[in-house]
């Protein structure tokens, strides 16, 4: 009666119940517990959970898997090391799988590690979905080599899709679209059938490293592919190669037959492609599309004006500026973290209140410019992704990172430790990239890169 009250949104009848039992066991708090999270109440979930008075591996489980999937990592490590610290409990598979989830969102790659050596003394090292759970953590963590070592060590030649289907993601998150095709293929090859989720972790690498006839040829292959279920995501891959080719009549087109209405993700990859081939005619097309599907949503505002900003088209820009203030909208503003030397640094967009702010901003004068002097190198060149070494390539795919960070935290980094990070401008457009390393690794990716990223290699003199 609780679960169908809790499943039908009847919270404060399920509440009522619950109260009346005589007796609770550990079944009844867990029931309560989830039906909370799944409400989107972590509040009471939480303070439920603190009442129990005797908590078993799904109860931990549960709150953990519940902060992971509301994307609050820390209060999910923190459930983590209470359940580790206190509790007579030890994690379980799905207990492992979750708090990998949540380091996954945090780039938390020390965590990771750790959580990865308790898994070692444990059964589950063996688990299929652990395994699949630490090649995404280190492929979100941007430590793609240490993603693909798991792979060939345990999973390689195994037959089972969820390996395969994570090893691909990530390879489309860092960008290695020829190493995507050639696990797809060889997958294939075992008799492995691909799913939906092949298809679109495929579809993105091709999307990403801008492998534009391979992309449009496995799209038709998804399509052809009768048991499988297309999905928008499906559709925004196509429409993002389409606009990364500049072929924006086509992708404009096939948004036009589609038979589902496209989100502003959707919608905001043809927005990247005007942005690279300076369309503005599409640009007012797509964003009166932007702004029909979210009109209350800043980052649409926000997105916008910075489209229009790039374009030199100030007036634009304004209007937009001065409707989201007028309707009460704010863009909550961008946050980074850095750890050095154990020490955490948190910077927010805008705030110059740090103790070493007058250096680090004007190390990023200085490195802008050099970024503005490198790009132009990059755009000028017919250099693509797939020419680079497989070292360089993995260096530079960090530019999936670098959202979660920031050019301040970074250049703390440069000042305080022996890691560094450098930014430059690569590929079809200027965009921010980057990459850690030590300085004994400096000498090496010069010598491996010496013919291939020479406005790269400037910035490291």
């Amino acid at each position: 009666m609780i679960t169908g009250y809790m499943q039908n949104l009847r919270c404060s009848e399920a509440f009522y119940l619950f109260g009346r039992m005589p007796e609770k066991d550990a079944s009844s708090w867990n029931t309560m517990i989830t039906g909370c999270i799944h409400n989107g109440d972590l509040r009471t979930a939480r303070r439920i959970f603190n009442e129990m008075p005797k908590k078993n591996v799904i109860s931990w489980t549960t709150m953990i898997n519940g902060y992971a999937q509301d994307k609050q990592g820390e209060d999910a490590l923190g459930i983590f090391l209470s359940m580790l610290r206190d509790s007579t409990e030890k994690p379980n598979e799905g207990t492992f799988v979750s708090v990998l989830g949540a380091c996954s969102d945090l780039a938390g790659l020390v965590e990771g590690k750790q959580i990865h050596q308790v898994i070692c003394k444990t059964i589950y090292q063996k688990s299929d979905f652990v395994k699949s759970a630490l090649i995404s953590m280190y492929s979100k963590c941007g430590e793609f080599l240490a993603a693909r070592k798991v792979f060939d060590d345990g999973v390689r030649g195994q037959k089972d899709l969820v390996y395969w289907n994570s090893m691909i993601a990530a390879c489309a998150h860092h960008g290695c679209g020829r190493e995507a095709i050639e696990l797809f293929e060889e997958m294939r090859n075992m008799g492995l059938k691909p799913n939906d989720v092949t298809y679109l972790g495929l579809l993105t690498a091709c999307s990403h490293a801008g492998l534009l006839e391979e992309g449009f040829k496995y799209f038709d292959m998804l399509v052809s592919d009768r048991s499988t279920r297309l999905r928008e995501d499906h559709y925004t891959c196509l429409i993002d190669l389409y606009s990364r080719a500049g072929r924006f009549k086509e992708a404009l087109d096939f948004i036009e037959q589609l038979p589902v209405k496209l989100s502003v993700i959707s919608w905001g990859a043809i927005l990247a492609g005007c942005n690279v081939h300076g369309n503005a005619n599409i640009v007012k097309l797509v964003a009166d599309k932007i702004l029909e599907a979210e009109p209350e949503d800043p980052r649409s505002y926000t997105m916008l004006s910075s489209m229009y900003a790039h374009s030199e088209r100030w007036n634009e820009a304004a209007k937009l500026r001065t409707i989201m203030n007028s309707q009460g909208l704010k863009k909550q503003p961008g946050c980074s973290w850095i750890d050095v030397l154990n020490q955490v640094h948190v910077f927010v967009a805008g705030d110059d209140s740090h103790s070493q702010g007058a250096l680090i901003y004007s190390l990023l004068g200085t490195l802008h410019r050099k970024m503005k002097a490198a790009s132009q190198i990059f755009t000028d060149s017919n250099m693509m992704e797939e020419d680079l070494p497989m070292q360089a390539r993995v260096a530079v795919s960090s530019i999936c990172r670098s959202h979660k960070r920031g050019n301040a935290s970074n250049l703390y980094a440069l000042i305080c430790g022996p890691t560094f990070d450098i930014g430059a401008s690569l590929f079809h457009s200027p965009l921010y990239i980057t990459v850690s390393m030590d300085f004994s690794e400096i000498e090496e990716l010069k010598a491996m890169a010496a013919n291939s990223l020479p406005a790269l290699l400037s910035l490291f003199i």
